[in-house]
């Protein structure tokens, strides 16, 4: 499990965000499968390339644009291969001076952006005509909702771990439903 920090959690507010420190987690710290990573995180995982940020980046550009779909903002900032173009301008952004941690290296196969007011997903093509996944993650403490990725298909869905209720009980009483 990579956990990575978001707009409020403890670890410092420029981007790109530190890992958590792992005396936030005391029981889990002991198992090899947590990663505290950074935001903006990347990762491949079975050959399939993840890319993505807490949120903070496509909600500033929400805030001060007429974009008015976080998957539109998205798939604008993968347009122009840059995770926060107007980040030093009303983001808080730690400056550097020779690179731009930034700008995409290579085209992900999956974009995503956490703490959306909604789930979206879609698929669209890379500038070599690669096949993307663009993934908003709601918000998860508003909303209970996870995104699995199938990573052969790239088809995604959100899961809902909400609902405790009767009409669950086919899936066990865990929410587990669309």
């Amino acid at each position: 499990m990579d956990v990575m920090p978001g707009e409020f959690d403890p670890t410092n507010y420029t981007l790109p965000q530190q890992p958590l420190h792992p005396c936030m987690f005391p029981l889990a710290t002991v198992y090899s499968t947590l990663q505290l990573v950074t935001n903006p995180y990347q990762a491949t995982i079975d050959g399939v390339r993840f890319l993505g940020t807490s949120g903070q980046n496509v909600s500033d550009i929400f805030r001060y644009s007429s974009m008015e779909d976080h998957l539109e903002i998205l798939e604008w900032t993968h347009q122009v291969c840059h995770i926060s173009p107007i980040a030093l301008d009303t983001l808080g952004c730690y400056p550097f001076y020779k690179t731009d941690p930034f700008i995409f290296a290579e085209c992900p196969h999956v974009y995503f952006c956490g703490s959306t007011p909604s789930f979206g997903s879609k698929i669209i093509r890379g500038p070599e005509d690669q096949k993307v996944l663009l993934v908003t993650v709601p918000d998860f403490s508003a909303t209970q909702t996870a995104c699995l990725v199938n990573l052969r298909s790239l088809a995604c869905q959100p899961i809902s771990f909400s609902g405790f209720g009767a009409e669950d009980d086919d899936l066990g009483g865990l929410g587990l439903g669309p």
